[in-house]
């Protein structure tokens, strides 16, 4: 499995950036209707990329990119860019929606599309899914058989945990082949690994701590945090870490009537999230999934040329 750096064998894990305009990712109100969205800010996505970009190229770390369709048809030249300084770019879904909240045809349609655009923009197809607000249920065996179909290696949306908004806590919490009748129940071998994000493991049958990123990485204090995390890699399970262009904001724009879930995961102890990620950056060695995955993606049998299944 080719990666995108040399890295690999030196790393804790793999940190990933969901690329997308942050208001974009507030919590979509009932009946949304993916057809009439604001297209994303062109330019707050290259000033608030460009930041991120910095701060990897300062300790040196690759990322996996998961960029929305509607980021890359907005801000085409972002994501040149980050496929130029050796980050992995892989697919968010067509628009930051829940995938049951767009008919099953058009979002199939519309992923295809995705692949096109991301391969010209990044020179290489994207080979990595996730879906928005990990919002992926138990049932959805659907999703992953289209993205076996439209060859995707991998896909990592499940977090092994529990929160008020997403989770599948009885899930694996290291690198599997779900079943497609059953997402969080593991299979012996197939064609899509799921990657799930870290979490803090509990006593045995509880779900793990959410530590893995996002309103997380603020919350929790640096040291503990990173206590846990250490612990994770020096029991040998490499780290899926996650964040956010507006996690290294610490003032956003106030918007109308938020959410209780917005409040919490826009603005919530926002003055810490740029401190919160450099301590993170800085304190262990990040390559993209590609990467530190590539021993279990080689794993995964060649099925002919992708997208013609």
């Amino acid at each position: 499995m080719e990666g995108t750096s040399g890295n690999h064998g030196r790393s804790d894990g793999s940190l990933t950036i969901d690329l997308e305009d942050w208001r974009h990712a507030l919590n979509p109100r009932p009946g949304s209707d993916y057809r009439k969205r604001t297209p994303p800010d062109a330019e707050y996505l290259a000033s608030a990329t460009r930041a991120i970009l910095v701060e990897l190229d300062r300790v040196g770390a690759k990322a996996t990119f998961f960029v929305l369709g509607e980021v890359a048809l907005a801000a085409p030249d972002v994501v040149r860019e980050i496929a130029r300084r050796g980050h992995e770019v892989a697919s968010h879904s067509p628009v930051h929606l829940p995938p049951r909240m767009i008919p099953r045809g058009d979002y199939i349609s519309m992923i295809r599309r995705d692949i096109s655009l991301l391969e010209d923009l990044a020179g290489r197809r994207p080979i990595g899914f996730r879906t928005p607000y990990m919002a992926i249920r138990r049932s959805d065996g659907w999703l992953l058989r289209t993205l076996e179909e439209l060859g995707f290696l991998y896909d990592s949306s499940v977090a092994p945990t529990w929160t008020p908004y997403w989770g599948m806590p009885s899930a694996p919490k290291s690198p599997y082949f779900p079943s497609s009748s059953d997402i969080a129940r593991p299979q012996k071998e197939g064609r899509l690994l799921e990657i799930p994000l870290t979490v803090w493991p509990t006593v045995r049958g509880m779900p793990g701590l959410p530590i893995a990123g996002g309103f997380y990485m603020r919350a929790w204090p640096t040291g503990a945090l990173s206590w846990m995390l250490r612990r994770n890699v020096s029991r040998g399970h490499p780290l899926v870490l996650y964040a956010h262009l507006g996690n290294l904001e610490g003032e956003k724009e106030s918007i109308r009537d938020p959410t209780v879930r917005d409040r919490i995961s826009q603005y919530a102890m926002a003055g810490r999230g740029k401190a919160s990620f450099r301590s993170i950056i800085e304190r262990f060695r990040f390559d993209t999934i590609e990467s530190v995955f590539a021993s279990h993606l080689s794993r995964i049998a060649p099925t002919g040329e992708p997208g013609k299944a």
